[in-house]
């Protein structure tokens, strides 16, 4: 028996379920699994002995800032840094101010520009917003996977020039076209009333006018559940798949719940654990300089109530939301001009076998929660499975490691912050393989710009 890429020894997740075996790569698919030991050609192997071999991590949920901002964060740096932190294909948000993504063509150069930098897989997330001019069908012929929009008034017309829409009766519409499509859209639930009367609240009460006093107060219960409620009303009338997005207020996870348990809805639920703050990220710590930036925390979710709506499987996926800013778009003073935005890609995978080992969910679990439910949901056969005849994409994980975080673990993602500085983990992702390429080793990146590949939507 022979192989391109062994890996010996491992505790492999196959068939919903965790043992040990060896896994055998041919080319960019995975050739077989077989009992350890026995005897195998390899031209090149792994001893991954008390380690963990998970199918690749998918990060549902990023914002590489290409095109448009690539001062902040561009596919090369980003796919490096989600890489290390055991991903091996990300979804880039259309996020951006400067050439955002909603027109065919601009989406085809999203996917140009990823198929010319990116070390792992990738999708670019597009807007739907230019529905009007017919967008939606031609997007999904050309692989979209699902869309996103941030619910916030826009004034600028026509409505493709950016991501952002809190005008009912346009959500409403564009969610008709979405239907016809099949398409999920994903939305940041945001009641634009509430939140400027909240921001009011803030600026006339709170003596601390700075970000760590403020961010706290923002992106709360009463401004994402009560959104979420009637952006629940249009998907059901519309009969257009929802991925829930932000559930992380219990009001909200109440409601998903709800309507999974109806069962008359599609919904694909997400938590990011980036801005919900799943270890303390109250300062950044910028590495060179040894600035730190007081940052504090959104939201304040519930946190309990979050892991049992994770292992209940009212929440499907865990994504980090991503969000590069230079240091000096920070401003601690000003919180409401400032960047306000967790970058910790590079610790993505080792924060979440951190919880694993804090009991918060079970190996299986995470394993449903980073890669099998998007990838099913979203048509991407070739992922998620660990099944023979697909995509060689693993994660090799040591939940046993326990590390502090020093200078020693290098930062990949652009603006070089570390949220997690100093801090003690247990938990690390060992090795990252793409296609059955070994693209991160032991906090080395081994892929060249160019490696990834686009993931349409089958």
């Amino acid at each position: 028996m022979e192989a391109d890429l062994l890996i010996r020894n491992g505790y492999v997740y196959t068939d919903g379920t965790f043992k040990k075996r060896d896994v055998g790569i041919r080319g960019e698919k995975i050739a077989f699994f077989i009992e350890s030991g026995r005897d195998v050609q390899a031209a090149c192997s792994i001893d991954a002995d008390g380690k963990y071999v998970i199918p690749g991590m998918i990060d549902f949920h990023t914002h590489i800032r290409e095109p448009g901002v690539e001062e902040k964060e561009d596919y090369y740096s980003g796919t490096r840094a989600a890489a290390h932190g055991g991903v091996t294909t990300v979804c880039a948000m259309p996020n951006n101010l400067k050439r955002g993504i909603a027109a065919p063509e601009d989406f085809q150069y999203a996917i140009e520009c990823g198929e010319k930098n990116a070390v792992i897989d990738f999708v670019p997330i597009p807007s739907p917003l230019a529905f009007h001019q017919g967008s939606i069908p031609k997007l999904t012929e050309m692989g979209a996977s699902y869309f996103k929009i941030m619910e916030m008034k826009n004034t600028k017309f026509p409505l493709e020039e950016n991501f952002r829409c809190g005008d009912a009766w346009e959500l409403d519409q564009c969610m008709a076209e979405a239907a016809k499509a099949g398409k999920y859209i994903s939305i940041h639930p945001m009641n634009m009333d509430w939140y400027l009367g909240n921001v009011n609240r803030i600026k006339e009460e709170e003596k601390e006018q700075d970000l760590m006093h403020v961010l706290c107060r923002l992106y709360g219960e009463e401004e994402m559940s009560s959104a979420a409620w009637e952006l629940a009303y249009f998907f059901r009338k519309n009969k257009c798949k929802w991925l829930a997005l932000h559930t992380w207020h219990k009001g909200y996870i109440d409601l998903v719940r709800m309507l999974k348990r109806q069962g008359d809805m599609e919904i694909l639920s997400s938590c990011e654990i980036l801005p919900t703050s799943i270890r303390d990220f109250d300062y950044l710590y910028e590495r060179g300089t040894g600035n730190t930036i007081p940052l504090g925390h959104a939201a304040k979710p519930d946190w309990d109530a979050i892991w049992t709506a994770v292992n209940d499987g009212t929440i499907d996926i865990l994504g980090s939301d991503h969000s590069p800013h230079l240091s000096e778009h920070y401003h601690p003073e000003t919180p409401f001009s400032s960047a306000q935005g967790v970058p910790g890609e590079d610790y993505y995978g080792s924060l979440l076998l951190d919880a694993v080992n804090k009991k918060k969910l079970t190996m299986e679990r995470l394993v449903e929660v980073t890669s099998v439910n998007g990838a099913r949901a979203l048509g991407w056969k070739e992922k998620g499975t660990n099944q023979i005849g697909t995509d060689a994409d693993f994660t090799i994980c040591d939940l046993g490691k326990k590390w502090t975080v020093d200078e020693t673990f290098p930062i990949y993602s652009k603006p070089n912050l570390d949220p997690l500085f100093g801090q003690k983990m247990e938990g690390k992702v060992t090795h990252t393989i793409v296609r059955g390429k070994i693209v991160m080793a032991n906090d080395k990146i081994l892929a060249q710009a160019g490696y990834g590949k686009f993931v349409r939507s089958e």
